[in-house]
Parts: C-alpha cells; sequence; structure tokens
C-alpha cells in the first residue's frame, strides 16, 4: 500500500513539473482587448444678449497751453487746469470723479533749411471726468470748455454693474447651443446626450459704446448727449454626447 502511494506521488510530481515546464516554453496567447469605442459627439456655439440703459459716462479732455518758455507753458497751463477744475466742482462734480492723466511737456520742432528749428514749449494735461449720472454730460462738456479746456479727446457710455445681465445672457447663449444640438442631433436621428464641455469665448461681452456711437447734438444753449443703450453679450461652445 506504501508503495502504491508512493508511486502516485512521483506520478503527480512529474506531471506537474512537466506542465510548469510546457508553461514556461509555450506562454499562453492573449487575445488583445478591445479598445472602448469613443462617445460620439456634438460641438455647437450659441450667443446671447441683453440691453441695458448705460447708466456712467467717462469724459476726456486736455487742456494744451503753448508759450515761449517751459516755465511759462507749465504755469499757463496750471492755471487753466484749476479754473476747469473750479468750474465742475460748482455744477456739482465731486473731486473723486474728477482725475488727471498723460501730463506732458516738450518742445515744439520745425524743419526748414534742412535743419530743426526750436518752437514753443508745449504742455498737455488731460481731464477724467466719470459721471454717475450720464445725463450731465452735456453741461460737463459746455462747462469745461467754457473754463478754458481746448481739446476733447473722447467720451464713452457703459454699465457699471452688468453680471446679473452678463449671467441672463450666458443663459440665453446655453439654451441656443443647446437648441442648436437638438436640431441637429434629430436630423440626424441621435438624441443629445450629457454635456461634455462648455468654453466660453473671451471678449465676448462688449459694455463700453464709444462718442462715434453716440448721438451728439449742439444747439445755441448747450451740447445735448444721449446715452442710449448697451447690449451685454455672451457667447459660448458647448460639446454634447449623442446617443
Amino acid at each position: 500500500m506504501k508503495k502504491t502511494k508512493n508511486y502516485l506521488l512521483a506520478v503527480f510530481l512529474i506531471t506537474l513539473c512537466t506542465t510548469t515546464a510546457f508553461a514556461q516554453n509555450h506562454p499562453q496567447k492573449h487575445m488583445p482587448r478591445q479598445q472602448p469605442q469613443e462617445p460620439r459627439t456634438i460641438s455647437v456655439s450659441g450667443s446671447g444678449s441683453v440691453k441695458l440703459p448705460a447708466d456712467t459716462a467717462k469724459l476726456t479732455f486736455s487742456v494744451v497751453t503753448k508759450e515761449a518758455t517751459a516755465l511759462a507753458s507749465v504755469q499757463n497751463n496750471a492755471k487753466k487746469m484749476n479754473k476747469v477744475y473750479d468750474a465742475l466742482k460748482k455744477i456739482g462734480i465731486s473731486e473723486d470723479n474728477i482725475s488727471t492723466s498723460n501730463y506732458s511737456l516738450y518742445q515744439e520742432t520745425f524743419w526748414k533749411d534742412g535743419k530743426d528749428i526750436p518752437g514753443q514749449y508745449v504742455t498737455s494735461n488731460n481731464i477724467i471726468v466719470v459721471l454717475d449720472d450720464v445725463e450731465k454730460s452735456g453741461l460737463v462738456i459746455d462747462t469745461a470748455i467754457e473754463a478754458g479746456v481746448n481739446q476733447m479727446n473722447g467720451i464713452s457710455f457703459f454699465v457699471k454693474d452688468s453680471k446679473e445681465a452678463l449671467d441672463q445672457a450666458r443663459k440665453l447663449a446655453f439654451q441656443q447651443a443647446k437648441e442648436k444640438a437638438e436640431l441637429y442631433a434629430t436630423e440626424a436621428g441621435c438624441k443629445v446626450g450629457k454635456v461634455m464641455s462648455i468654453m466660453e469665448n473671451s471678449g465676448s461681452y462688449p459694455v463700453v459704446r464709444e462718442m462715434a456711437d453716440a448721438k451728439m447734438m449742439t444747439t445755441s444753449n448747450s451740447t445735448m448727449i444721449s446715452a442710449g443703450q448697451d447690449s451685454i453679450t455672451a457667447t459660448v461652445s458647448v460639446v454634447f454626447e449623442l446617443r
């Protein structure tokens, strides 16, 4: 009986070793895994716009003086600037809404007989006025010019707080994109699935209009300016899954 057991154990060990050696010499070939298919998608864009009345105006003026000497030019410019400031304050414009920028002093030169001829000294000082009441724009222009401003650089209108309108424009833009995707999907015999990505195009919601877009009328008594409305616009690109 003992010999039989030993015999069976020997046969088992020989079989195990043979199987192991065979597996090492003949490795099993695995079937290649099937790669998952990429989801079908559709990419569309949409835009939304909300109109709001402009509630803020930004006006930029300049006081430019020319004198034979640099000191005289600077002093004369300062005198006129102070007069403009006082005049604006008298009509109710706060000091917080008045600022200066781009102050410069240089000497003019003229080309004559093959050489530069020195001319007068020019001092330029810009004034920026921000108005919460756009209806005062015409009054500010007339007051500033009467006080000594001799150059009008521009006026722009904008909406101070446009976040709520911009969010509404974004919703309209996304809704338009979704409607486009559903239309195309129906024509292709598909259905729109989940959103894969959303990208908002930068710089797609201008809120500033320059002076060229404003209605400006000069009468015998005053300058009339209408700010009109600004369009708050958002544009998005959306990728949807197709089912």
